[in-house]
């Protein structure tokens, strides 16, 4: 599984979600450093963010060129020493890591590219501890009509409401929806627990382009949407759906 491309934008909504998932998730940290692996990391910014944070981060990715900026931007950042690269895909890691090997497995980004998803979060939770937390980032199908309407296609918000792909703009493909009703009851499946429910980006994406990118309004931009990451309605038509569950029964 190769998602080459979905990094490529350092843009300043791409620096959002990161750092508001770092938000979220660390709200159910346990004190002291932790064991993380990231799989299919990418180019190391969500690693990276953990990493200045004292703890310990693989960083899981088929695409070499992607790990080896990761590399670069840990060595900016002085944690080249805290994360450590492993070139492979999701579905590798229950053969490449020892069970309980890990505290805390972040999946961003990447569930609406497996037509298995079950068998996708068995894989990659493969290696956590039980009573470990499991990180689900991911586009959220319902923002899709809204994102439409901003941009006056209005026929493509009509047809959005019921289409069973999303479109990914920086690949120009079309992936299955993935609703966070649906991961939730897989994660049940799995003997995942879902502790909170998130929104990333409840509101960044419905401004206009040049109001999303101002530095100026940036920091009151962040604080607004830390306020409605948790809040319904609000979290239901966020640009990104955000679970952190548990585990707590077997995953095989």
């Amino acid at each position: 599984m190769t998602v080459e491309g979905i990094d490529a934008r350092p843009d300043a909504l791409t620096r959002l979600r990161h750092s508001l998932a770092e938000a979220n998730l660390v709200r159910h940290l346990p004190r002291g450093r932790q064991r993380i692996l990231d799989v299919a990391g990418g180019g190391g910014r969500d690693s990276v963010r953990f990493a200045e944070r004292g703890h310990e981060v693989t960083l899981l990715d088929p695409a070499g060129a992607m790990l080896a900026g990761a590399m670069r931007l840990a060595d900016a950042h002085g944690v080249a020493d805290r994360l450590h690269v492993v070139q492979a895909t999701a579905e590798d890691t229950p053969h490449l890591f020892a069970p309980h090997e890990f505290d805390v497995v972040l999946c961003h980004n990447l569930l609406h590219f497996t037509d298995d998803r079950e068998a996708l979060l068995r894989a990659v939770t493969a290696a956590l501890r039980p009573g470990g937390l499991l990180s689900v980032v991911n586009p959220n199908p319902a923002a899709e009509p809204l994102r439409a309407a901003r941009r006056l296609d209005l026929d493509q918000a009509l047809r959005a409401l019921d289409s069973p792909t999303t479109h990914v703009a920086p690949l120009g493909v079309e992936i299955p929806a993935c609703e966070a009703a649906a991961v939730t009851a897989d994660l049940t499946t799995i003997g995942a627990t879902v502790l909170a429910h998130y929104g990333i980006r409840c509101v960044a994406d419905y401004l206009a382009e040049e109001a999303a990118a101002d530095p100026t309004l940036l920091p009151g931009l962040e604080r607004l949407e830390l306020a409605l990451s948790a809040r319904l309605p609000y979290l239901l038509t966020a640009r990104y759906f955000h679970l952190v569950a548990r585990i707590t029964g077997p995953v095989g």
